[in-house]
């Protein structure tokens, strides 16, 4: 159940009884830009910030005591990429009102916290202060290192930055080193500001109750606001071009191998669930063509999985392997491609992969976090179909669809981040 707040602005309901917490999740879109590393850098500084105080709660200990008052909610913030769009979320899990004493709305209390920390933070003379961006500035930069120390996360990360170099895809949400380091309080609170104007925003609300109170207050807050969201836009580039080959030593002891298609597709739902099956049957688990032949007959990789980023229409291979077998390895998971386009699997091959996929996406509803998260697709593309009807219409996907979808795939970048020979000594 949607409703529109504001201009730009929805809240989402999802009842669900089976929980004993509730999830609030406040998700803010800004487009990523290709020579706006500042910017890029802001954004991805500003979740983070606001959800550590606002003016109500101006220290870390009176934060605690509110979030304490709200029977131990628990208050989070992220980053991630999803198309050429930088997700900024702030989120807070609490105990369900059914659980609270004497009637008390426990989701219209963490409601009013979310938008104190959203429409008040802590300034001083108009300006976030030189502490707390400094604090979290030095958070960010951990965040990035983070990154570079996990290497299956290095490696995609560097495939993606080469490949889509000229497009907006490339860039890490998280921003740049030197764009963090150079960040300023006004630079943030201006950021801050603009985000209240023009981002598109989504309230997802998972639990038992309360969603008229939450909803009443968001409508009370937003009400009066002058706000002009920005489109998000994301640039789908059907065919590969010219075929990238990078390679990259580190003193690490496994390689990693990350192959980057184009998917084929022109927008992010031309033939979604037939691509997604197809990915499944291609890399997905134990029963795919890349873990039962690469990985398992061929033994060329200790790990192989294929995923579709159908928000900007590439696919992405993933193995971790020796160094010296990183072309054999390349070639078997090009040839398990080549198989897939002349529909070498079998009908109960197929069937298996539609089961295995639908089993992985309900699982999302297992647990508050995962289903509120299931419906970013609502703030993107305004799509809300429940898990069911994903699952159903990926039941619906023939074998036609998948061998169609398959030969539309080309390779654009193969990236090898190799061990160097001392490590591997």
């Amino acid at each position: 159940m949607t409703r529109e707040i504001a201009l730009g602005v929805r809240f989402c309901f999802v009842p669900a009884a089976r929980f004993k917490t509730s999830r609030l999740l406040l998700q803010m879109a800004v487009p990523l830009r290709l020579n706006q590393a500042n910017v890029t850098a802001a954004n991805a500084l500003l979740p983070f910030l606001l959800h550590r105080s606002c003016a109500a709660y101006p220290t870390p200990r009176l934060l605690e005591s509110e979030l304490a008052a709200l029977y131990g909610a628990k208050l989070s913030a992220y980053v991630q990429k999803t198309g050429e769009t930088q997700l900024l979320s702030i989120a807070l899990t609490a105990i369900d009102d059914r659980f609270a004493l004497g009637g008390e709305s426990v989701a219209e209390g963490c409601a009013a916290l979310l938008l104190d920390l959203l429409f008040q933070p802590m300034l001083a003379d108009g300006l976030f202060t030189e502490e707390s961006v400094a604090l979290e500035k030095r958070l960010l930069m951990e965040r990035l290192e983070s990154e570079e120390g996990n290497k299956w996360r290095y490696a995609q990360n560097r495939c993606e930055a080469l490949m889509c170099g000229n497009e907006s895809y490339g860039l890490n949400p998280l921003g740049e080193a030197e764009a963090i380091a150079a960040l300023r309080p006004e630079e943030l609170t201006q950021a801050w500001r603009q985000l209240l104007r023009s981002a598109p925003m989504q309230f997802v609300l998972v639990g038992n109750g309360g969603d008229e109170a939450v909803c009443e207050a968001l409508r009370q807050r937003f009400a009066g606001m002058t706000r002009q969201p920005v489109v998000l836009e994301t640039r789908f580039v059907q065919r590969a071009g010219e075929q990238k080959t990078i390679r990259e030593e580190q003193l690490i002891e496994q390689a990693k191998l990350v192959l980057g298609f184009r998917a084929g597709m022109k927008d992010a739902d031309d033939h979604r669930h037939a691509r997604l099956v197809m990915t499944d049957l291609f890399g997905g688990g134990v029963y795919s063509k890349l873990f039962l032949n690469v990985r398992e007959k061929m033994s060329l990789c200790y790990a192989c999985r294929a995923d579709l980023h159908a928000m900007k229409g590439i696919l992405m291979v993933r193995s971790g392997v020796d160094t010296e077998k990183a072309d054999e390895a390349r070639d078997a998971i090009l040839e398990q491609m080549r198989q897939m386009q002349t529909g070498a699997f079998t009908d109960e091959e197929l069937g298996t992969a539609k089961r295995a996929l639908c089993d992985s996406i309900q699982t999302a509803a297992d647990l508050p976090e995962s289903l509120a998260s299931w419906y970013t697709r609502g703030l993107l593309r305004g799509d809300y179909s429940s898990l069911q009807e994903e699952c159903e219409c990926i039941r619906k996907v023939m074998r036609e669809e998948v061998v169609a979808t398959a030969r539309e795939v080309t390779l654009d970048t193969v990236y090898l981040l190799a061990a160097r020979k001392e490590a591997a000594k």
